[in-house]
């Protein structure tokens, strides 16, 4: 592994692409990042070489055994292309959603109709390798949606409008609609502001993360209306603070991989969330657990999930199916694809 850049290097002066590895990968669909770009002079490069298409997606497909229900959840796609040159990297986008969910037997509300629409979509500008600018349709920074678990930890509304699986330790997405993100980033951190339209609410979030290839720690303070957000007052509006840290290590020639998430969130008006994960993986077992704590109204509850799946990669794509439970009654036989 080459060395690790000093204090200039990473954080103030010019820097080409990212010549360390990056274990811990980002959210292609919410994240900013910088792409890993060719040389735009080199003549031997045709156009979509100079300037790549970009594609992710990602998809959760799952079995409840506890309400024998099949449901596909947090689909997305994304397609992008990154115009550069010595000075500047600015990549537009657009992003669309999908769901299938069927229903509870234990809950009364209408069909939900498998559905899909535009998540998000815009324009991400870097100015001399640091300065960003980005003007997109879900602008306001969210929560850390990293896991080593098969099934996630949050809820977004978008994709789940019945909150069908939701149970109270899950935390939903922040409010979010078109905005702008303006701060510093580079291949090993990210300080920037943020500030979406959602009605009146306008949510606003500062986000800090630093990474190197084994680790990444992320602050996020978020700022929103959510009681009523078609009224603007800030006497409606409630804070979130969320801190994380990730860790992922390799062995004996990357075989064997150990993972660790460890985070705290505290919403105003509402809870503490303590989430826990510990992951094992060697070769295409992988063996993780979840441990979520909240605190509400000085009552504390803790909840268990476990997992155990196979992960199938081939490149930068994986496939993962296999089992997950919890202590509160929840039992699935779910996959997942990423590419």
């Amino acid at each position: 592994m080459p060395p690790l850049p000093n204090a200039f290097d990473m954080f103030i002066g010019r820097e080409g692409n990212n010549e360390l590895p990056q274990y811990i990968k980002p959210d292609y669909f919410r994240d900013d990042y910088k792409r890993e770009l060719p040389n735009p002079n080199d003549t031997n490069l045709s156009f979509f070489q100079k300037y790549p298409l970009e594609f992710h997606l990602t998809t959760t497909f799952s079995y409840a055994a506890h309400t024998n229900t099949f449901n596909l959840r947090d689909t997305f796609a994304t397609i992008g292309q990154t115009f550069h040159n010595n000075y500047i990297q600015f990549t537009g986008f657009i992003t669309a959603y999908g769901y299938f969910d069927t229903h509870n037997p234990d809950i009364e509300y209408p069909y939900i109709k498998g559905n899909a629409g535009l998540y998000d979509g815009g324009v991400q500008a870097i100015f001399v390798d640091r300065i960003l600018v980005s003007a997109r349709g879900r602008a306001t920074f969210d929560i850390n949606t990293t896991t080593f678990m098969l099934m996630p930890h949050y809820y977004d509304t978008t994709l789940n409008p019945a909150n069908i699986d939701t149970p109270d330790y899950y935390i939903p997405q922040v409010l979010n609609g078109p905005g702008i993100r303006v701060g510093f980033i580079g291949n090993h951190y990210e300080l920037a502001y943020s500030q979406g339209d959602f009605r009146h609410s306008i949510p606003k979030a500062v986000l800090f993360r630093f990474n190197i290839p084994n680790i990444e720690f992320r602050f996020l303070y978020e700022h929103e209306n959510r009681m009523e957000p078609q009224n603007y007052h800030i006497s409606l509006f409630e804070s979130l603070v969320q801190a994380s840290a990730t860790l992922r290590f390799p062995f004996m020639n990357e075989t064997i991989w150990l993972n660790a998430i460890a985070e705290y969130t505290w919403r105003e008006n509402d809870a503490h969330y303590v989430r826990l994960e510990q992951g094992f993986e060697w070769y295409m077992l992988n063996i993780a657990l979840r441990e979520m704590v909240h605190i509400k109204d000085k009552n504390a509850k803790l909840y268990l999930e476990y997992a155990i799946f196979g992960k199938f990669k081939a490149g930068p794509s994986e496939f993962n199916i296999g089992f997950q439970g919890s202590t509160d009654g929840r039992y699935y036989i779910a996959g997942n694809v990423k590419f």
